[in-house]
């Protein structure tokens, strides 16, 4: 994982755009499967201006996408930290434990920026350090799964025309996978045992389930689905 402000460390295995192909972004952001490239779409918005700035990035893991695309964020601003700046990212995997220690870093940094992260999915998440690194971030930035109206809005603000209809993309089989994913982020930032179970076999989808044992999880689970 690259450590430090050293824009070297990004020139290898990542890409980048304005506008993200559909296939691209079905393909990444479909919480119901495991792809190994991480997308990241994100808006930027600087000293209160109508327009909003969007652009993605795209690591195939060779390089983490957080890093490209925070020193993305630093050359945008030019290195200027009492630039007022609100980015909203949406991210096809949530962050590694150390990534987490990245962005905490960069805000630390540049303290006049707003930072809202949503993820199709959690990266690895019964690693103690990514829990972790979720928990400590989001003490900081507010982390979500994405929900219907954000995959949504990322067809509509992110992916190319491509004569592309509303009605060709609407996620709603997405469901299940947000709410499983949901619950063990819930799990996450409360410091309880993971709940999602995700069984893998070659050449066969993934099959997720839930499994809860403990009661005070239990409650404190079903009080957020209500």
């Amino acid at each position: 994982m690259a450590t430090g402000w050293n824009r070297d460390c990004v020139s290898r295995g990542i890409t980048e755009g304005w506008k993200i192909s559909q296939e691209a972004f079905v393909k990444s952001f479909d919480p119901s499967v495991l792809p190994n490239v991480t997308h990241i779409l994100f808006e930027m918005n600087w000293n209160n201006r109508r327009r909003s700035w969007q652009r993605w990035v795209c690591s195939d893991g060779s390089e983490h996408a957080e890093v490209h695309f925070l020193e993305y964020v630093l050359r945008k601003l030019r290195y200027n930290s009492s630039v007022h700046c609100s980015i909203t990212c949406y991210m096809s995997w949530s962050p590694c434990g150390e990534c987490c220690q990245y962005i905490m870093d960069f805000l630390q940094r540049m303290p006049y920026v707003n930072l809202d992260i949503y993820v199709a999915r959690l990266y690895w998440h019964k690693e103690e350090n990514n829990r972790n690194g979720l928990w400590n971030l989001n003490m900081e930035v507010p982390i979500w799964i994405m929900d219907l109206q954000a995959y949504n809005y990322c067809w509509s603000m992110f992916v190319w025309d491509e004569d592309k209809d509303e009605e060709d993309y609407y996620p709603r089989h997405f469901a299940p996978w947000i709410m499983l994913y949901s619950l063990e982020l819930q799990s996450i930032l409360q410091n309880f045992p993971s709940c999602l179970e995700i069984s893998i076999k070659a050449d066969k989808p993934p099959i997720f389930s839930l499994c809860v044992e403990d009661e005070e999880q239990k409650r404190a689970l079903t009080a957020e689905t209500n």
